[in-house]
């Protein structure tokens, strides 16, 4: 039983594999179909009105994301530890939303859009299943899904809160309309053609303005610190006493701690 469990950890989490990266493909697509779903689910008002064809899909990837989280909840050394992670708490998310969508937890509906955190698992390192990127791309690559899941997560969370609020004179009634909204909202623009009356609408304006006036920034500025340290000639090297970050080139003794941080042996580092 420990070598199956560890044979599901090794292909659910590494990519070293061919099947390890052709799951992680797998579960790539999945996430962008569920994240599609989400938009195109705004477009009727209740499950009641989805064509058979979206009631299909939305079965399918919720059994295949619960089996995944059977699989890694079974697989995995400390459950309970799992269980409260930020990635197991955010792959339960994208499952309950749809098991108590017709129950008094409908509201629960709204956190669909959580969905779009489960790429970050994907960002976590360098390697892909199309191979290995640096580590400069890979920060881009986190500013830009930073970016893109404050407009998508607040997008969901404000049309929910309109839709929901019982008022007549709701101008936001797609997620089309709360992409837009959020996008002119957030860049400052402010055209005015759609604005939120419902009080639930305005609460999640005022913390997607302040998400993003702390993460953006956050993320932007990580990445033009490593390309200031990479142009002043320094390696991403940490040390493994200090833990201190960025070192010269040739260094091989940390410059915090003295700790060596680089060795050669018979041409060999």
């Amino acid at each position: 039983m420990n070598k199956l469990k560890r044979a599901i950890t090794y292909y659910l989490d590494s990519n070293d594999s061919f099947a390890g990266r052709m799951l992680d493909l797998i579960l790539t697509l999945l996430n962008l179909i569920a994240c599609g779903m989400v938009v195109i689910e705004s477009f009727y008002f209740s499950e009641t009105q989805w064509p058979e064809i979206l009631k299909i899909a939305e079965s399918t990837i919720i059994t295949l994301f619960l089996t995944e989280y059977i699989l890694r909840l079974y697989s995995s050394e400390k459950k309970v530890k799992y269980i409260f992670s930020f990635y197991g708490i955010i792959d339960l998310l994208s499952i309950l939303p749809s098991l108590f969508s017709n129950s008094a937890f409908a509201f629960l509906r709204a956190l669909k859009v959580l969905r779009i955190l489960r790429f970050l698992r994907f960002l976590e390192n360098e390697t892909f299943f199309f191979g290995k990127i640096s580590k400069i791309q890979l920060q881009a690559l986190k500013t830009i899904f930073t970016v893109f899941t404050i407009l998508f997560v607040f997008s969901g969370f404000i049309l929910f809160a309109e839709r929901h609020s019982g008022l007549q004179n709701i101008q936001i009634k797609k997620f089309s309309d709360a992409f837009y909204y959020v996008v002119t909202t957030l860049s400052t623009v402010g055209f005015g053609d759609f604005v939120t009356v419902s009080s639930g609408g305005k609460m999640f304006t005022v913390i997607m303005i302040l998400s993003g006036a702390i993460l953006i920034p956050w993320q932007a500025g990580r990445l033009i610190q490593m390309l200031l340290y990479i142009e002043s000639g320094k390696t991403d090297v940490v040390c493994g006493k200090c833990g201190l970050r960025w070192h010269d080139r040739d260094a091989s003794h940390c410059k915090a701690c003295g700790s060596i941080i680089f060795q050669e042996y018979n041409g060999n580092s």
